[in-house]
């Protein structure tokens, strides 16, 4: 009899758990609100308000409310009054807002942005920033979200399809670039020569003291530039016509360094910034600097001539140092994040000059970058500048590598 109630005690658990378990959690539900500012004239607008209709049609919960800024002044002054608050003051139609987030313009990207927005909010409180706006209430700094994407969430890209957001990052973008970077010619000859002429020495302190200097001074004078740009790309991120310059530009470079690499074939790849009389003035010098007597006098010389050849030769890639800070400037960030992510940039940058020195150093032997890598760094950075230059243009919410 006892067996019996504990089989039957056991079995009744078992039951119960099981309809818990296969209770689905209660998921709240909220109202989603979209504010859809469009001028009757531009294209792009009359497909976006066609995809709205069909959202509207699929999504119960959804209300789009749209606004012809061409219509009414209250239209044109709240389109404004939304701008600012976005800080998008420059910003033309197609513009379209969902809770905390603006979305400007019209493609396929923009459309997952809209569903994985609307489906997100669904389910999340979120503050109805335009909503507020035609309340007369204030906008506080913390109302405005950038575009973020959650686990799963996707982006389309040109001839790559779908690729998930996850696997994108801030750091694995510094870590790529910088190291690609480390790799021109402009940014290794100079430290080559400058090892030739320390292996000279006996004084073996004096070897490693003037060459990390050598290299601490370069690392401080790209930290330096690239914070000068990531400053610049914070103030002009969200004017439109400036991020397309740069995507340009970015583009015409990243091609420019790919027809480089196919022209060079089997040739050595020298850099183009400086050429044979600029080179020869920069060894005499570094010659004097290295055979001068005073350490200290020294040391001034090569902090002095490692700030003005690296302010030269930046030139050779500027491209890139100044696309990774655009990248940056496009990221929501608390301002020391932006100061570790250019680090771990110019530690990359600096990694290959660092282990050839160091090798060097040890060895008493001179081993530098081989034409192989030097040719591939033409490429790989092209490659790099040129899909920049495309997200830049046509998908700016990639640039949010978070």
């Amino acid at each position: 009899m006892m067996k019996k109630v504990t089989k039957i005690f056991l079995t009744t658990i078992v039951l119960v758990a099981g309809i818990f378990v296969s209770i689905d959690p209660v998921i709240a539900e909220n109202q989603v609100d979209i504010y859809f500012f469009y001028d009757d004239a531009c294209s792009h607008c009359v497909e976006e308000n066609e995809f709205l209709d069909q959202m509207e049609m699929e999504y119960d919960f959804l209300t789009v409310n749209r606004y012809e800024v061409l219509e009414s002044d209250y239209n044109r002054e709240l389109f404004s009054d939304v701008k600012e608050a976005f800080s998008r003051k420059s910003t033309l139609t197609p513009f379209l807002v969902i809770g905390g987030v603006a979305l400007a313009g019209y493609s396929e990207q923009t459309e997952i942005d809209i569903v994985n927005l609307i489906e997100r909010y669904h389910t999340e409180s979120h503050v109805d920033v335009v909503g507020k706006i035609i309340a007369g209430e204030e906008i506080q700094p913390e109302d405005i979200e950038f575009l973020r994407f959650s686990p799963g969430d996707y982006v389309t890209l040109p001839l790559i399809g779908a690729v998930e957001i996850d696997s994108l990052s801030l750091f694995a973008a510094a870590m790529v670039i910088g190291f690609v970077d480390g790799f021109n010619p402009c940014a290794m000859w100079i430290l080559l020569f400058l090892i030739t002429m320390l292996l000279n020495m006996k004084n073996k302190v004096r070897r490693w003291l003037l060459g990390l200097t050598f290299i601490l001074t370069s690392a401080l004078v790209y930290f330096l530039i690239m914070v000068a740009w990531l400053n610049i790309g914070l103030t002009v991120s969200a004017v439109i016509w400036v991020r397309i310059l740069i995507a340009i530009v970015a583009f015409t470079f990243g091609c420019y360094s790919i027809f480089k690499y196919i022209q060079s074939g089997n040739k050595s790849v020298g850099c183009e910034v400086t050429d044979a009389k600029q080179q020869s003035k920069i060894r005499i010098k570094l010659d004097k600097i290295v055979h001068e007597r005073n350490l200290f006098i020294a040391l001034g010389g090569i902090v002095l001539l490692a700030a003005s050849v690296n302010l030269l030769e930046l030139a050779c890639s500027a491209g890139l140092p100044l696309l990774y800070t655009q990248i940056l400037a496009y990221n929501q960030l608390p301002v020391s994040l932006y100061y570790i992510y250019i680090l771990v940039y110019i530690f990359f940058f600096l990694l290959d000059d660092v282990i050839i020195f160091s090798i060097a150093m040890i060895t008493l032997q001179v081993s530098g970058i081989s034409n192989r890598y030097a040719r591939l760094s033409h490429l790989i950075g092209g490659l790099i500048m040129v899909a920049i230059g495309v997200m830049l243009a046509f998908f700016p919410q990639l640039i949010m590598l978070r």
